[in-house]
């Protein structure tokens, strides 16, 4: 890795000879299913490689990194477990955890440090504001809860950035690898995978930027059902990872009469690890009945997802969210369970502020997706979206 120099890359290499393995998986759950790992340790000192002799990480990166699919998943609590028995010697806990733009000055966000009685040191960072549940002198043993995963400091999705230190002085990667460490630290440690998996895939109608993907926006469940307009598009997104340079991926929209109406298709400059890929049609003189949109990757068909085009819409969109608070804006204005609001457009400014002492019945808006952040009258912080007609 970049951060160290080689003597150091020498000394990890003889340390990890000698030490036994003694952690097990800092995060609940299981891999391809609940996180994927993204990045691990950077072995290179002229490029990037990864333990495994590949590229899943990036230049100086010092840890392994456990990705969740979303900010709702994150929402719903993922917890983070102490490695091995240690003693807790520092937290960092109050910071925003729901960044979505790097920022190295903002470094770990909220984390915790543990030292072990071999001399390891594991971190654990980029946790959820207000979910650590220890304190520095706390005794805590393997497989604890000490936390949940969060996206805090210089973090651009909910996941776990997961760091092993020897001596406090020396980055160690707990993976065995042929460009690596010759001998693990993990007693469990998950399969390197490098295969291509379709982590999720939905249908909306509307167009989506990047952060609505992240906080997993779908105004639609399935079976999706549109009616035509010249107002909104019909959107099929993925998420996906296992891309590699060179890899052309194509999505194709195909008829009642199974006659391609769409094709658009893209090729890969880099490897892509964790992919969102959406495209597009536009939602007039649509033909009614069952269509189906396909996505390939080089020319082999990975998921299909079909939709009914309907000559009314059929549905109505949700309006009561978890917690039984309103996901429709003028309602939540006028919900007087709320003590304030705020409302965000999908670049990240606010565009409507109000509380209780200053009500709103309703507020003029551009049409579009909202980010909408408000506290309930007992001071708890609830994260909705919604759509503005």
């Amino acid at each position: 890795m970049k951060s160290i120099t080689t003597l150091f890359l020498f000394l990890i290499v003889g340390i990890s000879v000698f030490a036994q393995p003694f952690m097990k998986q800092p995060i609940e759950g299981s891999q391809g299913k609940d996180f994927i790992i993204v990045n691990y340790v950077d072995w290179s000192d002229t490029s990037i490689q990864d333990a495994f002799c590949g590229s899943k990480t990036y230049d100086g990166h010092q840890g392994t990194d456990y990705v969740l699919r979303s900010f709702e998943q994150m929402d719903s609590g993922v917890n983070v477990l102490a490695a091995a028995d240690g003693e807790v010697i520092y937290i960092e806990d109050g910071q925003f955890d729901r960044e979505t733009e790097g920022d190295v000055s903002k470094k770990l966000g909220n984390y915790i440090a543990i030292k072990h009685p071999n001399k390891y040191f594991t971190y654990y960072a980029h946790l959820k504001k207000n979910s650590l549940k220890v304190g520095v002198g706390d005794q805590v043993k393997q497989g604890q809860v000490i936390a949940q995963v969060g996206s805090s400091g210089n973090s651009t999705d909910p996941h776990l950035h997961f760091e092993v230190w020897y001596d406090s002085q020396y980055v160690v990667d707990p993976f065995i690898g042929n460009c690596g460490n010759p001998d693990p630290l993990f007693v469990d440690a998950p399969k390197y995978d490098t295969s291509l998996h379709v982590w999720d895939v939905g249908m909306h109608d509307s167009m989506l930027d990047i952060n609505a993907l992240r906080e997993r926006i779908i105004t639609k469940n399935a079976p999706y059902k549109f009616a035509p307009t010249t107002k909104k598009p019909i959107v099929f997104w993925s998420h996906l990872s296992g891309l590699r340079e060179g890899d052309e991926i194509t999505l194709k929209w195909f008829t009642p009469k199974n006659i391609l109406w769409f094709e658009y298709s893209i090729t890969l400059e880099s490897d892509w690890w964790y992919y969102y890929y959406y495209s597009f049609i536009d939602n007039k003189d649509l033909e009614i009945g069952h269509w189906n949109s396909k996505l390939f990757v080089n020319g082999e068909e990975v998921v299909a997802q079909d939709f009914e085009v309907v000559k009314n819409a059929s549905l109505i969109d949700q309006t009561i969210g978890k917690n039984g608070f309103p996901t429709n804006l003028n309602m939540l204005l006028q919900d007087q369970r709320i003590r304030s609001i705020s409302v965000f457009n999908l670049e990240g400014k606010r565009v409507h502020k109000s509380s209780q002492n200053k009500p709103n019945t309703s507020i003029n808006l551009p049409q579009g997706v909202y980010s909408v952040e408000f506290f309930d009258l007992r001071g708890s912080v609830h994260y909705v979206k919604v759509w503005v007609d």
